[in-house]
């Protein structure tokens, strides 16, 4: 399955996501419906952000009436071609992110029983070509850690990786940036605004697999970062499960399984490109707060 950049067109017919959303919300369809795969985005076009269903061959957003995480999907009426739209991150989490950023593609080291992780607050995540602002007490540099995220569809609290499939919402793609100032705590460096990329659109696909995909960054055009998620040392299933024995999962929260870090920290006027097979691809700016943030 090839899925497009966020700024790709694409090409195929709308008609059926029309006709079937408003009888099988795709985060709610039963378990064994194989509807195939779509996107859920949340975009804008004026002023207000809209929600929308996007099939995987089509290059027309269906526009929903409200959150698709939160009530039944209903469509709007309107239409719109996804490159008119300005994409932002797909779900504001309802309380957190989380960032597994010890689930290193290749790491000899292994996580141990309980993955070390970094919680992100929902005024932290931004969306595709949002800026990254490293504010001023963080130093001028910035490390990423560029994983696959699940995105949360119900309250999760102590389940198996074996139930996971039925209590996310879909994929996406999740940067945890944390900043390098002096003195600054591991929670410090990486709870700051924009700190965390969600985007470009949340995947819901039956069929996808997250223990195989390939995670690449390109920074300024040239690629920094490569590896499959099937290096990972705890697989993204039982990542999600051991997050939700540590805390609880709302709605709309996003953990990020694992991923890659960059080799090199980023610093104001570099250009960083992601891309998740199966998933998509968004780019991102970095820049400097300026001031007291």
């Amino acid at each position: 399955m090839n899925i497009a950049p966020a700024r790709r067109r694409h090409t195929g017919s709308w008609v059926l996501l029309l006709t079937r959303s408003s009888l099988a919300h795709p985060f709610y369809f039963s378990k064994d419906a194989m509807l195939g795969s779509m996107k859920i985005v949340r975009f804008r076009i004026d002023a207000n952000p809209i929600y929308g269903a996007l099939e995987d061959d089509s290059e027309r957003i269906v526009a929903l009436k409200g959150d698709p995480l939160f009530q039944k999907v209903e469509p709007s009426g309107q239409l719109y071609n996804l490159e008119e739209a300005r994409l932002l991150s797909p779900v504001i989490p309802r309380s957190k992110a989380v960032s597994c950023c010890a689930n290193l593609a290749g790491s000899a080291g292994g996580v141990g029983q309980w993955p070390q992780v970094a919680i992100k607050p929902n005024t932290s995540v931004i969306g595709p070509d949002d800026p990254v602002a490293i504010p001023a007490w963080g130093g001028s540099t910035a490390r990423a850690f560029v994983g696959l995220a699940a995105v949360a569809k119900t309250i999760c609290k102590n389940v198996t990786p074996e139930q996971v499939g039925s209590l996310i919402a879909g994929w996406t793609i999740g940067i945890d940036f944390a900043s390098e100032g002096e003195d600054i705590s591991f929670s410090q460096g990486r709870a700051w605004d924009t700190s965390a990329v969600i985007g470009p659109w949340i995947v819901v696909d039956p069929g996808f697999n997250p223990d195989d995909v390939t995670i690449s960054a390109n920074v300024s055009e040239q690629e920094v970062a490569r590896a499959n998620s099937g290096e990972f040392p705890v697989k993204a299933a039982e990542v999600f499960a051991k997050v939700s024995a540590m805390m609880t999962l709302l709605p709309g929260d996003v953990v990020i399984v694992g991923g890659i870090e960059l080799p090199q920290s980023l610093r104001a006027g570099q250009h960083l490109e992601t891309t998740i097979t199966g998933v998509g691809q968004m780019e991102n700016m970095v820049v400097s707060a300026g001031g007291g943030e």
